[in-house]
Order: structure tokens, then C-alpha cells, then sequence
């Protein structure tokens, strides 16, 4: 999710980072907004790799790792699962030509709604991923890049019936005509066998298992399943 944990940031880094989280909700749909937050992904990020990486990294390097697989595999459609604030779409709509984000809570989908209205090409849903993602999956002809980051993770996340819908989310995946989606999948630490979550070793052998020509890598809190270099289209 969109959240950044402060704490072990320096004074100045963490003061600017606060007042950014305040001044948010009034200057989110400004052009002073990409400005101040290209300023604290870059303090974020300096003080994550000063600090030696710990997990979960910040938002800004989430942005980053989705940039580059996009760039990487020359996708051009997004779906992401969790909205959240809709600042993972916002970052991304000069990346993707299209964007496609499913979100759970009726207050924040229609905030995002809001939001998002200036930019046709990103399309707020609202409904259980579950149940929403094989539509929107269902549609599409091209590969895509799927951030996945539905599951339920506290604060002001929704829950469904279930903690994650991943296991479901991964079924329409691998089963759709197109076999050289991107997946990209968020906070990895939740992934211990708890909460209706599997465990992480679990989870790499079950996709190995229906798609052996795909790679599977835990990389910074990101689970990365994308198609192998010397099998992909």
C-alpha cells in the first residue's frame, strides 16, 4: 500500500515527509503535488539505502521497480488491485496508456473516481478483485503489467471475505490466453501462512508448478513473477 513508515528518518527528511502526508488531501490533484512528491520519494529512498534496505521499502521504490518492468517488457497496460489513495495510478500515468484499478472501499473508490477524472485512460472499479479482476483481465489482448496489492494488510486497507485474494487473482492469470503478464506482487512479508495468506515457499512452488517457464523472485518485499528472458515473446 501507499504508506511510508518515517521513523527512522533523519529530522529534516522526516518533517518534510510529515507535511507532505498533511498538505496531501489539499494539493493531490495540483501540480505542486508530482513536485512534492518526487521530493520525498527522493529523501524516502536516500534514507532507506542509507539505512541498509529494510523491509518494506517505500513507496517511491515501488514506483521505481513498476517503471522499470514496464520499460523491461514494453508493456503498456496497467491493473492494479487496491487503490487505495490512488497514488500508485497518478505516479503511473505518463508510464501506462492505460490503467485499469479495482478497489474494494466505496469511499475510497469514489474518491478516486474524483481523481482520477482528468485522465481517461485510467478506469476506477470498484468491487472484490476477486470478483472484478477476471472482467477487467478478460479484456485485455495484449500483455499486461499486474500489480497486486489487494490483500488486506491493517490501517486503512479493506477487507474482504478473505485476507488475499492472490491465490484467485493467480488462477485467472495463468489461465488466460495471454501467457507473458508481468506480475508484480506487494508486501511479501505477509506472506508467512497466516490470515489466509500462503506461505511465500508454498506459493513459489504452486505457480512453478502450472507455469515452469516463468521466473519466481522475492526481491525487497516485491514477489516478481514475470517470464523467463529465453522463453518470453
Amino acid at each position: 500500500m501507499e504508506t511510508d513508515s518515517v521513523n527512522t528518518m533523519p529530522q529534516r527528511e522526516s518533517t518534510y515527509s510529515y507535511w507532505a502526508g498533511k498538505l496531501r488531501p489539499y494539493i493531490s490533484n495540483t501540480p505542486l503535488w508530482p513536485v512534492a512528491r518526487e521530493i520525498k520519494d527522493s529523501m524516502t529512498l536516500r534514507t532507506w539505502e542509507r539505512n541498509g534496505r529494510p523491509a518494506p521499502p517505500p513507496s517511491g521504490y515501488k514506483r521505481q521497480v513498476i517503471r522499470q518492468y514496464a520499460k523491461k517488457y514494453g508493456v503498456s497496460t496497467m491493473i492494479e488491485t487496491g487503490t487505495l489513495y490512488g497514488e500508485m495510478d497518478i505516479a503511473m500515468k505518463d508510464v501506462f496508456s492505460s490503467i485499469f484499478t479495482i478497489e474494494l472501499s466505496p469511499e475510497f473508490h469514489a474518491a478516486a473516481v474524483r481523481r482520477m477524472a482528468p485522465y481517461p485512460h485510467i478506469k476506477c472499479l470498484q468491487g472484490d478483485s476477486a470478483v472484478v479482476f477476471p472482467s477487467v483481465l478478460a479484456q485485455m489482448k495484449s500483455p499486461c503489467l499486474l500489480w497486486l496489492d489487494a490483500h488486506y494488510s491493517a490501517g486503512n486497507t479493506a477487507k474482504a471475505e478473505i485476507d488475499t485474494p492472490i491465490s484467485a487473482e493467480l488462477d485467472y492469470v495463468f489461465n488466460h490466453p495471454i501467457r507473458n503478464h508481468v506480475v508484480l506482487i506487494d508486501d511479501a512479508h505477509c506472506f508467512d501462512g497466516t490470515h489466509d495468506y500462503p506461505q511465500l515457499k508454498d506459493l513459489e512452488e504452486s505457480v512453478l508448478r502450472v507455469r515452469p517457464d516463468l521466473s519466481f523472485t522475492v526481491e525487497h518485499n516485491i514477489i516478481r513473477i514475470v517470464p523467463r528472458t529465453d522463453s518470453a515473446n
